[in-house]
């Protein structure tokens, strides 16, 4: 009789070690536990996580819910590692929780309330798993033609980031087709070779709740919560594994010229930036950035960076402030879904949401697990199946060139439809260069340039405090969350820090010290636009009153109009730009989002500019009562932002 005393029991080399929820189960009924899920008639959800040698099995109840409240909560110690509560499946349209736009065509988040738990080696389950022939009744189609997609890329280009909406967006392509013949047994086959022929994914999984599949290998870790601790794993950027190299050395040329391409790594740092203002608001107890880190898979090659906090809020309140990756909406999150709303004729569906898995550990303490879901398939019981995949549309962006690149990142989901029966994956590339000197400098080359106090651990110095002072401040939120990451910052000198949105923000009951008007998207240009007139508003109560202000991009440029500069759209727009530039007679390295931007057009007195010399562009600008960055202080892309920040604060209180 084995002891289950510690709620784990192994068995012979045969079978398994098994964990459950409610109950024990010898590892010789494993098989027929796989039997009855391929009956259909039991939901359940089987996932590996991050290539591990075990696989996780879920079965429960199957229920919808409208809102992630609703989702069935648990409390109480797991006797034994963790205890899994709940799997849900959460559709893109519920990103409205934020108060953001999203099309809706009935999706609801779809969840197993969970019964039972095992785990299972990898190899015991590939064995019992079928290996079904599988047929195409209808042959793979793309809702949108090439033709038509790389036109859609090229108005959201020039129209949309060339108009300052934004500096990244994601929109997807979606293909479709019939499976002949379709069942459960045949959606194992489609997951095994998932499991066999895929490989550096973050989750490969198949959900099942009576009514539909979803199977996927999903690269990217959207946020895991556990013990306080929160990650997340913005990853950009694309190395194509589609051609054969006769030798080491072609490949590593590759490689290289990928590393080093601007664009890749520009892509990359927009994406850090965006879940940085996620992190900024989920962990006020500071956080890191580690990476950049290489990710393989079978078709592809990612960069990426892990990003890592501390927080107390409550696990479902940190999913929904960091609903969704901006790898698959866009920056800023807010106003990329206004974009993917207007260009997008239908509901996303499922697709550049997330998974959630809700559960305990032996401590008690909720647990959450969140992979997004791209790479993703979704089947019906008839054997229609569609799957969604996008690339990210930045200012220099070829539309060829990302119609190629949807078609790559669908490549291994499609082979293990049509070639689910072979079993000759492409073997690993990157292994053969796990020391490579070249590869490793590479990499740390573009942490350089970037800012110093993203990079650590930030252990709240409380600058301000050292010197006696006790500050206040607001910052105004123009739909960027880059305010976030202001008030981390503001926070961890010493300020005690408010956000308020500009659609609320009151100059009459303003008392904080110092006034941020924060950067956003849009052409402050357009004065006849809500947000450009109230800003202009603000604006000039600020310095008609005298009272401390800091502004901050298009806060910047709201400022320099108001003054009288010219504000101009720039012939190529900045958005994840870093450049050079001499602050007020110091030389620093600052990251840029912009589209438009004010000139010299005017000479004032009592005004100091800090103009670039190559542009002809007013990057800075100071008063006796107030200052303007055209840049981004708080970026990854500004090496010294903390510093410039804390001298601004100075500059302004120099007087008191």
């Amino acid at each position: 009789m084995p002891d289950v005393s510690s709620g784990k029991i192994i068995l012979e080399p045969e079978l398994i070690k098994v964990h459950t929820i409610f109950h024990y189960t010898s590892g010789k009924k494993m098989k027929t536990i796989l039997q009855n899920l391929a009956e259909g008639d039991q939901a359940f959800c089987i996932i590996q996580k991050q290539d591990g040698e075990d696989v996780l099995i879920l079965e429960g109840e199957p229920i919808s819910v409208e809102n992630l409240d609703d989702i069935p909560r648990k409390s109480g110690k797991a006797l034994d590692g963790k205890r899994y509560d709940s799997i849900s499946v959460v559709p893109y349209s519920q990103i409205r929780e934020r108060g953001y736009l999203a099309k809706n065509t009935g999706e609801k988040i779809l969840t197993l309330d969970l019964t039972r738990q095992s785990e299972i080696p990898l190899e015991t389950l590939l064995a019992l798993l079928p290996c079904d022939d599988i047929t195409l009744e209808k042959e793979i189609t793309f809702d949108t033609s090439t033709e038509s997609y790389e036109k859609l890329i090229q108005r959201i280009v020039e129209d949309e980031i060339g108009n300052g909406e934004g500096a990244n967006f994601v929109i997807p392509r979606t293909s479709r087709g019939k499976i002949s013949e379709f069942s459960v047994r045949k959606a194992f086959t489609i997951f095994k070779s998932l499991l066999k022929n895929d490989y550096g994914t973050y989750w490969k999984f198949m959900f099942y709740n009576g009514d539909r599949f979803f199977i996927g290998s999903t690269p990217e870790r959207h946020l895991l919560v556990e013990g306080k601790r929160v990650k997340m794993n913005p990853i950009s950027g694309t190395f194509r594994k589609d051609k054969p190299y006769a030798k080491r050395v072609h490949f590593k040329e590759d490689l290289l010229e990928f590393l080093k391409d601007q664009k890749e790594i520009n892509e990359l740092f927009m994406v850090v930036d965006e879940e940085l203002k996620m992190m900024a608001k989920m962990c006020g107890k500071g956080g890191a950035i580690v990476g950049p880190l290489l990710k393989e898979m079978s078709q592809l090659i990612h960069s990426e960076y892990l990003l890592s906090g501390v927080s107390d809020k409550d696990v479902l309140e940190l999913f929904k402030e960091s609903m969704f990756a901006a790898t698959v909406t866009g920056s800023p999150v807010e106003n990329a879904c206004n974009i993917i709303y207007k260009y997008s004729d239908k509901s996303r569906g499922y697709y550049g949401s997330a998974l959630m898995l809700l559960g305990h550990d032996e401590n008690g303490h909720d647990y959450l697990d969140s992979p997004i879901t791209i790479r993703t398939v979704e089947i019906n019981e008839k054997g229609d199946f569609l799957m969604a995949v996008g690339a990210t549309l930045v200012r220099d962006s070829v539309p060829a060139e990302e119609v190629k690149e949807t078609e790559a990142k669908s490549a291994a989901l499609v082979n293990s439809i049509v070639n689910s029966g072979r079993q000759n994956p492409t073997p690993p590339l990157l292994s053969r260069f796990a020391n490579d000197d070249d590869i490793a400098e590479t990499l740390q080359q573009r942490n350089q340039y970037l800012s110093n106090f993203w990079f650590f651990k930030q252990e709240i110095p409380l600058q301000l405090r050292k010197l006696g002072i006790e500050l206040t401040i607001t910052i105004i939120h123009n739909e960027d969350d880059f305010a976030f990451m202001l008030k981390h910052v503001f926070s961890s000198l010493g300020a005690k820090t408010t956000v308020v949105s500009y659609r609320e923000y009151d100059f009459s009951k303003d008392k904080s010290a110092i006034t941020v008007v924060g950067p956003g998207p849009g052409n402050p240009n357009e004065t006849d636009k809500p947000k450009m007139r109230q800003n202009m508003t603000f604006t000039r109560q600020l310095l008609e009153s005298g009272k401390k202000a800091l502004f901050v991009c298009l806060g910047h440029q709201f400022l320099c109009k108001h003054l009288g500069y010219a504000i101009e759209k720039k012939t190529i727009p900045y958005q994840g730009v870093q450049k050079k530039i001499t602050l007020f007679g110091a030389e620093e390295r600052v990251g840029f989002y912009n589209t438009f931007v004010p000139k010299p057009s005017i000479i004032l007195n009592d005004v100091e500019l800090s103009v670039d010399a190559a542009d002809k562009e007013i990057v800075a600008i100071r008063g006796r009562d107030f200052m303007g960055f055209q840049f981004h202080p708080e970026s990854i892309l500004t090496k010294n932002g903390d510093r410039i920040l804390m001298d601004s604060i100075l500059y302004l209180l120099k007087e008191e």
